[in-house]
């Protein structure tokens, strides 16, 4: 059986998030696969690294939860906002304490397994009215930078990305469309 993993990266929880999170996840369940949904605003944790790469703090209990689901996963997918300069605090903080690059792990001989090959995921990145804008003139979003240095550089692959605008309504054109992409997705597990 597949396990999934969700990763509610919207620091707000706002319903739009909700809404397409909801559908990938009725996909998954009904194509038998376990899902887990971890909301990043509700895990107690310092999102400070605390020390340089030279030390590692111990993760708090939320984290190691949130690791542990990681691992056991098949694909994990992230749904966040996205903004023009800057990925919010918290949700970088998520990735900083839980993605540390390989290199620390092997110089101080510690026993974690920071290898996520043989998983795949999905980056759904929901952007406000001025953000889509600036996306369609220059088709670059804050969400690269976890997709390139956070997901792939941990053999997470292949990551599969999908940029969708404001959604005003739930009941309108667009709004389906993408609930019927996500829920698609989530029956296909990618």
């Amino acid at each position: 059986m597949k396990q999934v993993v969700i990763l509610n990266g919207d620091i707000e929880k706002t319903i739009s998030t909700e809404f397409l999170l909801q559908a990938y996840k009725k996909g998954a369940e009904s194509a038998g696969a376990m899902v887990k949904v971890i909301a990043i605003t509700d895990l107690i944790f310092n999102s400070n690294k605390l020390f340089s790469n030279r030390q590692i703090a111990e993760l708090e209990p939320d984290l190691e939860k949130a690791l542990q689901a990681i691992h056991k996963s098949n694909h994990i997918v992230l749904f966040c906002p996205v903004y023009v300069d800057h990925i919010p605090a918290k949700i970088k903080g998520f990735f900083d304490r839980l993605f540390i690059p390989d290199q620390l792990f092997k110089e101080n001989k510690l026993n974690f397994d920071n290898n996520f090959q043989g998983k795949s995921g999905r980056i759904v990145s929901i952007l406000d009215e001025s953000t889509f804008k600036e996306w369609k003139l220059n088709k670059r979003t804050t969400y690269l930078s976890i997709k390139k240095n956070i997901f792939e550089k941990r053999r997470i692959t292949p990551v599969l990305t999908n940029t969708i605008g404001e959604l005003h309504s739930f009941d309108n054109h667009y709004s389906q469309k993408w609930a019927s992409k996500m829920e698609k997705f989530g029956v296909q597990l990618i």
